[in-house]
């Protein structure tokens, strides 16, 4: 009972500012574009999260007890790249004629920032899908390079970030400690803890 209402009380954390986005979204006056960038923010910030909790609990090995909260952080992630597409759609919809906005989407769709964007998103759905019991079961061992989709979702999604919405001061502080984090994995500690 205590887990369940920890991870009640951290997804309410977790999306109460993606509750605020899409709530403000719905005022005719607020600036599409930077809901838009405030949610992927908010995505890749949970996203970043999720990819190193693992790496931490093992430079750290007292944070090991807190990894079954990995889950829920990474649906939180997912969640809140749904609310980040909403909102795009939404931004889209503004400069499109009435029911154009797919068009425009369509149009930019190739484009080298949009395209790590879709990306990264169709990376983080299968991760997303399979992030509940039953699905574990039934994977097995091939549960594990399934969440693995994560990290590269993570490094598409920087670019993402980077590129699109002129993040790339904040893209290289997170690809820095994303990536260092990670060397935990290649290289981890030879002493005992």
């Amino acid at each position: 009972m205590k887990r369940r209402l920890a991870l009640l009380a951290l997804w309410a954390a977790l999306m109460t500012p993606l509750v605020q986005a899409w709530w403000q979204a719905q005022n005719p006056d607020a600036d599409p574009d930077a809901l838009v960038a405030a949610s992927g923010t908010w995505a890749m910030a949970w996203l970043a999260v999720a990819v190193v909790m693992t790496p931490l609990a093992r430079a750290w090995r007292p944070l090991a007890r807190w990894l079954w909260l990995r889950r829920a952080v990474g649906l939180a992630a997912f969640a809140a790249t749904g609310v980040h597409l909403w909102l795009y759609v939404l931004a889209m919809r503004g400069f499109a004629e009435p029911g154009g906005e797919w068009a425009l989407i369509a149009d930019e769709a190739f484009t080298p920032g949009m395209l790590t964007g879709w990306a990264a998103l169709a990376l983080l759905l299968p991760p997303a899908l399979a992030s509940h019991d039953g699905a574990m079961r039934v994977l097995g061992r091939a549960w594990k390079p399934v969440q693995r989709l994560a990290l590269p979702a993570a490094a598409l999604a920087l670019l993402h970030m980077a590129v699109v919405h002129d993040g790339l001061a904040l893209a290289l502080a997170l690809a820095g400690v994303v990536g260092g984090l990670q060397l935990v994995r290649i290289f981890p500690s030879s002493r005992k803890a």
